[in-house]
């Protein structure tokens, strides 16, 4: 059996802020999902992989249930902000494909940063503890990258 499998029920039901119940599943490295009620994504989960990288599976999946978790909590905020764009992009008349696509996947990098974020406020100083020994090096890449795509959407758009 999987070490991460380990922990019981793998499906964690979590109350967000604004009243969704929001199910993760985090049984692998490999493979999480995540959703509301039945209706759970698959995802391959590239962003706790490079965050988690060197971390014990008891911490990974903490840390990794966190996050998704942080995914929902953020939900009101970043569906705001596609709106904003989506606005911004039917009346400035940019609808290249390419700027499109590039804003869809800034949304995504802006997302994942709000996510970690959450998980990063929500647990205060235990956020460092957790990683006390680890390389800064993921972190840092995470960061850097996610927050270029973010920022690269936002300059296809305007092109």
């Amino acid at each position: 059996m999987n070490a991460l499998a380990e922990h019981g029920d793998a499906l964690v039901r979590r109350r967000t802020w604004f009243g969704l119940t929001a199910v993760m599943e985090i049984r692998n490295r490999s493979w999480h999902r995540a959703g509301v009620g039945r209706v759970l994504i698959a995802h391959p989960p590239a962003v706790n992989w490079l965050l988690r990288f060197g971390l014990n599976n008891d911490s990974y999946r903490q840390l990794s249930i966190l996050h998704e978790f942080g995914h929902f909590q953020v939900l009101p905020f970043i569906a705001l902000y596609s709106i904003g764009i989506g606005a911004w992009i039917f009346l400035a008349h940019k609808t290249s494909f390419i700027g499109i696509l590039a804003i869809l996947v800034g949304i995504h990098a802006t997302w994942e940063m709000l996510a970690e974020l959450s998980v990063r406020f929500s647990i205060g100083p235990r956020y460092s503890i957790y990683y006390k020994g680890i390389s800064m090096l993921p972190r840092a890449i995470f960061w850097s990258v996610m927050a270029g795509i973010s920022l690269g959407g936002w300059i296809m758009a305007w092109v």
